[in-house]
């Protein structure tokens, strides 16, 4: 019985230095984290570059009739199929370029013209272009 005792004591304490040690190990464990630097390409910048076709908007020809409006130039948008593993490409994609390149243009609004679809370009298996003109329209007051 004694014996018992003995070793249950023993146990007990080899247990209880381990935890000791553990919990003394922990901060030194948690400051190795401390230098540790996070970098992500979530910048204002890159925000500003996302949402800038949100700022403009798509006109129909019969809408213009109505409005102030200055024209800035002809835009194009593209959206191509490089590798028959990617997605199709589709005339939102392209429209929502057109309307990226009127915006770095300074527009605020977009005719698209015309869509056009192509097969075996150089560079792409299939693509589509979108053509129209970036315009800068007044603000409604």
């Amino acid at each position: 019985m004694e014996r018992l005792r003995i070793s249950t004591v023993l146990i007990t304490d080899t247990r209880y230095e381990t935890m000791k040690r553990l919990i003394l190990m922990m901060p030194l464990i948690a400051s190795g984290c401390a230098n540790y630097a996070f970098n992500s390409n979530l910048d204002k910048e890159n925000f500003d570059e996302y949402f800038k076709p949100g700022s403009v908007r798509i006109y129909e020809q019969d809408e213009l009739a109505d409005l102030n409006y200055l024209y800035l130039g002809t835009i194009e948008g593209e959206s191509c199929q490089t590798d028959a593993n990617q997605p199709v490409p589709n005339a939102g994609e392209a429209r929502t370029l057109a309307r990226r390149h009127a915006a770095d243009m300074g527009g605020n609004g977009v005719t698209i013209d015309k869509c056009a679809e192509f097969s075996d370009t150089p560079g792409c298996l299939k693509q589509v272009i979108c053509y129209g003109q970036a315009l800068k329209v007044a603000e409604e007051k």
